[in-house]
């Protein structure tokens, strides 16, 4: 199912991809039957060449530089004339709040935007109004989402037309979680949009812990991905955060906790944003509940998002998971067998790698995971 993931690898690699499932299939079932002939070791290449080479990415930038929307290129949310329409900013239930010529509007959504499988407005999307109704909800960019807890063959939309996902992680209350990470990065380059990872509570450290918890994200650093380590408290690392979002429009994601609430209020002390403590008014705990969008002006746009203990994958398969641990590209090219999985065959340069240290295993086992949850 494709719902409204509008973003994915080219249309020609994913040709090639589904083609060499279908070979790879003939020759683990029919040894060849009726296709033209057994494809074996010797001519699998030859075969598969004849449907255009897969496209080998070393880096997530050029996997995000794949990542177009059907029927065009796409092109950043912060050149989009925004004039034309308005933005939404949040989205309950049948009502949604938006953004139109520096006001602020309560809008209805009709029943057949509201409604729509997989298709409900997120923060970020760009709508006509007519009126105070919702009348057109303008072609997206980029999107982040993720499948339904409740029905997995749902997605539910998290942010819309973004430029760029902070993805906030904290080294304490909650620890620093790489299988998250490597999630969350896959959404993320999947949706179209740039990945930034954002450390936060980093004044909880000491020197010494800071350098080991931040070794945990050198993989990340080889794969181009920024890492900025922040602290609301002291300031440090803000100015940095700054320079990666302005002018754009961006999506705060992370686990419960982390922190996302307070770091926009210390970008800009003007939101007063509640966090994890009591609430301003002394009524007690509230963290975001929805995601919300922000203009901090000079068209930068910032999203708060609920914070998410769990984070699913959609319409992911085996074929296209590769693409996302470009750092097994090289190596695989030395497996023994042309379609290694890189998890249960023998001669496997992946894993030989792996045992000597020059792979991260934390990456290795989120893959691992991953490839054994979903179907062959």
């Amino acid at each position: 199912m494709q719902g409204t993931l509008d973003h994915r690898v080219d249309y020609a690699t994913q040709k090639a991809r589904k083609d060499a499932g279908k070979l790879r299939r003939a020759f683990n079932k029919d040894k060849g039957g009726d296709r033209g002939g057994a494809v074996t070791e010797e001519n699998w290449e030859e075969l598969l060449d004849e449907h255009g080479p897969a496209r080998k990415r070393s880096k997530l930038t050029e996997i995000i530089a794949q990542l177009e929307p059907e029927g065009g290129t796409a092109k950043p949310a912060a050149d989009v004339d925004l004039s034309s329409g308005a933005i939404v900013m949040s989205v309950t239930g049948a009502n949604c709040r938006v953004f139109r010529d520096g006001v602020e509007l309560e809008c209805n959504v009709p029943p057949h935007i509201a409604m729509r499988r997989g298709s409900a407005l997120a923060p970020g999307d760009r709508v006509i109004l007519d009126g105070d109704t919702v009348e057109t909800v303008l072609p997206r960019q980029s999107v982040l989402a993720r499948p339904d807890p409740i029905n997995k063959h749902l997605q539910r939309m998290i942010a819309a037309n973004i430029d760029v996902v902070v993805h906030v992680v904290s080294v304490k209350s909650p620890p620093l979680r790489p299988r998250l990470i490597d999630r969350f990065l896959i959404a993320i380059q999947r949706g179209g949009a740039q990945p930034v990872l954002c450390v936060n509570k980093i004044d909880l450290l000491s020197d010494r812990e800071r350098e080991e918890e931040l070794a945990k994200l050198a993989p990340y650093r080889d794969l181009e991905v920024p890492v900025i380590a922040v602290s609301t408290r002291s300031g440090e690392g803000l100015d940095a955060l700054r320079s990666e979002v302005e002018g754009k429009m961006v999506a705060l994601v992370g686990h419960s906790g982390v922190g996302k609430s307070s770091i926009l209020n210390a970008l800009d002390e003007r939101l007063q944003l509640a966090t994890g403590g009591l609430h301003r008014r002394g009524t007690g705990r509230h963290t975001t509940s929805r995601a919300t969008l922000y203009d901090f002006g000079g068209r930068t746009y910032l999203i708060d998002t609920p914070g998410i203990r769990e984070f699913g994958l959609w319409d992911l398969d085996r074929e296209s998971l590769r693409d996302y641990f470009p750092e097994f590209v090289e190596p695989s090219e030395s497996c023994r067998f042309t379609n290694c999985s890189h998890v249960h065959e023998p001669d496997c340069e992946v894993k030989r790698r792996l045992e000597s240290g020059d792979l991260n295993r934390a990456r290795y086992e989120t893959y691992a995971r991953l490839y054994e949850s979903m179907a062959a």
